[in-house]
């Protein structure tokens, strides 16, 4: 292999090299945007789990106080009897 041949392949494959850099630094730069992403539509859902979690107690606490009071209304009738 001459000195020229050489030259260029060496020429080529700096320029592969250089071209597969890029990609690797645009490659990178997608990857963390799509972390970033996931991390907050993560962040996003747990906080709609700790809404619905908080409206479920709610929910639990005040179907719980109509049932006692029904309770204590048929308790206050029976007893009137």
């Amino acid at each position: 292999m001459s000195d020229s041949s050489f030259d260029r392949s060496l020429g080529r494959v700096e320029a592969r090299v250089a071209d597969l850099t890029e990609q690797i630094t645009r490659l990178r730069s997608e990857l963390s945007r799509l972390v970033q992403l996931v991390e907050s539509s993560t962040a996003a859902h747990h906080e709609r789990i700790r809404t619905l979690e908080s409206f479920r107690r709610w929910a639990i606490g005040l179907l719980t106080g109509l049932f006692l009071s029904g309770v204590a209304a048929v308790f206050a009738y029976v007893s009137r009897m």
